[in-house]
């Protein structure tokens, strides 16, 4: 990235691409209707029958967040080269599912990973019979839609404010930015602009308020599994919108994506 050389002096410049690694970012299309199979976000999923479809402990269904194909997606290391990862959460729940004291229970969220396909999945029709009841007023949709999800592997670097940047530098971003820049704001707002926030896999994420692992100590969610941000495209301005443009994060254990183990999964969202 030479934008850093033209802001940084070259020593700092050089610590922060050692900082780069890969992930997969996620470009979205209206293209009507999608297979139970295919990556997606919004609609319905691939849903094996025998399973039969999640639920809250109060019976209220879960929506369809997001769902990836991974035989559709590029290869990255740890990540699955086969098999589909499902993301569900609470529509009928203006925190969607959140549990701000412990965002590991999957009461009102769940990740599945089927790396299988080949059980008969539960029909779009027979998913949308769950919500016959549900009343639009309590109803807070994250996606407006059905949109297919490509992937592009690209690298990035650290630049987000988080646990992950702490843990590399010492300290947060913007003590960093004084350290370097002293009290040239320009320079440290240009820095932060360089800062990715898109839809991925992998890779850092970033927050519009801040990074929840922030306050423990050597987390066990150290990994990025899923973000998907607030998103408008083709004209559709409301198309991916967490409350006021926010942003959903999964987070998980390395080890346990190595595993396949998608049982112990972090889930937090936040907006401006």
């Amino acid at each position: 990235m030479e934008q850093l050389f033209d802001i940084l002096p070259s020593e700092w410049a050089e610590r922060f691409l050692e900082t780069e690694k890969e992930r997969i970012v996620l470009h979205f299309k209206d293209s009507g209707t999608l297979s139970l199979l295919q990556s997606k976000a919004g609609g319905r999923g691939y849903l094996p029958k025998e399973q039969g479809y999640p639920v809250t402990e109060e019976g209220k269904p879960l929506s369809l967040l997001a769902q990836i194909n991974f035989s559709e997606m590029p290869q990255m290391e740890n990540y699955p080269e086969f098999g589909l990862l499902a993301f569900y959460i609470d529509y009928q729940d203006d925190l969607l599912g959140l549990n701000f004291d412990n965002p590991t229970k999957q009461e009102n969220f769940r990740v599945f990973f089927f790396e299988d396909l080949g059980s008969e999945s539960l029909t779009a029709e027979e998913q949308d019979s769950f919500f016959a009841d549900v009343a639009k007023t309590d109803f807070y949709p994250v996606v407006n839609g059905e949109f297919k999800i490509s992937g592009q592997v690209s690298d990035q670097i650290l630049l987000q404010d988080s646990y992950d940047f702490e843990n590399e530098f010492g300290q947060n971003f913007y003590e960093l930015a004084d350290q370097i820049f002293a009290e040239d704001e320009d320079k440290a707002d240009e820095l932060l602009n360089l800062a990715a926030e898109e839809s991925q896999i992998g890779g850092y994420p970033f927050f519009t308020q801040e990074d929840p692992r922030a306050y423990t100590e050597n987390p066990h969610h150290d990994t990025l599994l899923f973000q998907l941000a607030s998103e408008d495209f083709e004209g559709n301005r409301m198309a991916i919108m967490w409350g006021d443009c926010g942003v959903g994060n999964f987070f998980i254990n390395k080890q346990d994506l190595i595993n396949r183990d998608f049982s112990n999964i972090m889930y937090n969202w936040d907006c401006s």
